[in-house]
């Protein structure tokens, strides 16, 4: 059955930002330096899954599968997924991280249900098939693997003149790290009812996979109900795109919730970002615009969805470098800074309406804290702007016909069983 390997069967990729290359060695499980020993899979099959998935391919819900590395779906394959099906990831960083990457040109099947989520998690992780949330890692537990990485053929804008970009951590000459082109409608698959769980491991320094990270990934692609669990980086990222996804769920990351580059221009629905303390988060949003010269005009809708930050700390909005959309229907609560607008290509953007914030709520007790700590003009044409808009937004008041629609949360996702998906 798992004779879709390509060179060797039992092998793991290696690879880091700069100056070193993918390689392929012996199957050994190498968990980065580390003494915790996973816990077993009493009657459950482990079916241990590494390199290339170059063929058609199905992962059952009656095994759990563990990723021993970089697992590739080729070009021209397909990756179904079952309903409730369990995955774990190695330990590790660096040499030894391990993710699964949807090369362009491939397909991922992985449809899961709201009573049988599909999990992608740690080997340290004791959850068994059939149950929701195991009880050997909590949500403070982020970094020990990877994460998934789909990457298309949707138009990005990655640098002068550029239509394609490399997408970070795999060396330029590995071409399943390709991504972008000119099909906006481009079909990567469906990814839907699907939990990634502690993962963000260090792949090189200062670099970091998101739990679930888009390149250049078109509309025909189907992503929805998707929660990331403890990210030790971002929750998502979205380089360029036109994809959509809706009913997406944040807990605890480390860096951003929400972070958009490369003029995606997708839409962004029904989402709840929360982190709940202990993580220093940098922001509930970080978008920026076009990076060079081509695919400038596509635009970010992002829309009906909460931010909540439990510990005080960060800023919900970080608009930077070009950032061009519109954001409406946002809830906004507990953050140290509410929004911030940066350079003068945003600030352009929002004085020309080319960046909008509509129709959503901050809590916070005094409007001077927006204008003066929360919202960062930069140059005299935007102050109009922001203090229109701030006057329109602040509210000391629960959320109103702003806010995530939490009930979408329910049954399938940790943070709900958890008590922690409340506006």
């Amino acid at each position: 059955m798992f004779n879709y390997m390509k060179n060797l069967f039992n092998s793991i990729f290696f690879f880091a930002l700069t100056g070193s290359l993918i390689i392929l060695t012996s199957c050994e499980e190498d968990d980065g330096g580390g003494s915790t020993t996973p816990p077993t899979n009493p009657g459950t099959e482990t079916v241990v899954v590494s390199g290339y998935v170059s063929q058609n391919t199905t992962w059952s819900a009656d095994k759990i599968y563990e990723l021993a590395g970089y697992v590739v779906v080729d070009s021209g394959a397909m990756l179904t997924i079952e309903a409730g099906t369990i995955v774990k990831a190695r330990t590790g960083s660096g040499a030894a991280s391990s993710a699964l990457l949807i090369a362009r040109n491939a397909m991922i099947n992985a449809q899961g249900s709201a009573s049988a989520p599909i999990v992608f998690t740690s080997v340290l992780d004791n959850i068994q098939p059939g149950e929701l949330v195991g009880s050997s890692l909590s949500v403070d537990d982020a970094g020990l693997w990877g994460g998934i990485i789909i990457l298309g053929n949707a138009p990005v804008s990655t640098g002068s003149g550029d239509t394609e970009g490399q997408i970070e951590g795999i060396a330029s000459e590995y071409t399943f790290g390709r991504y972008g082109g000119s099909d906006v409608a481009d079909n990567s698959g469906i990814f839907s009812y699907v939990s990634i769980r502690h993962n963000g491991t260090e792949v090189a320094p200062d670099s970091e996979i998101q739990g679930l990270t888009t390149g250049g990934v078109g509309s025909g692609t189907q992503i929805d109900h998707i929660e990331i669990v403890a990210s030790d980086d971002d929750g998502v990222e979205f380089f360029g795109g036109t994809h959509d996804i809706s009913h997406l769920l944040v807990i605890n990351h480390a860096d951003d919730g929400i972070d958009l580059d490369q003029n995606y221009a997708g839409t962004i629905s029904n989402f709840f970002v929360t982190h709940t303390g202990g993580k220093g988060s940098n922001a509930g949003f970080e978008f920026d615009g076009p990076e060079g010269s081509t695919y400038t005009a596509g635009k970010y809708t992002v829309q009906n969805g909460t931010l909540k930050n439990t510990g005080g700390l960060g800023r919900a909005m970080t608009l930077k470098s070009g950032s061009q959309g519109n954001i409406s229907g946002v809830w906004v609560t507990g953050y140290g800074e509410f929004v911030t607008v940066g350079g003068g290509s945003a600030n352009a953007n929002l004085a020309a309406g080319e960046l909008t914030v509509s129709g959503c709520e901050f809590n916070s007790a005094d409007i001077s804290d927006l204008l003066m700590g929360a919202i960062v003009p930069e140059g005299a044409d935007s102050v109009a702007s922001i203090s229109s808009f701030a006057a329109a937004n602040a509210t000391a008041a629960a959320p109103g016909n702003a806010g995530a629609t939490t009930s979408e949360f329910d049954g399938w996702t940790w943070g709900a069983s958890a008590g922690l998906v409340e506006n």
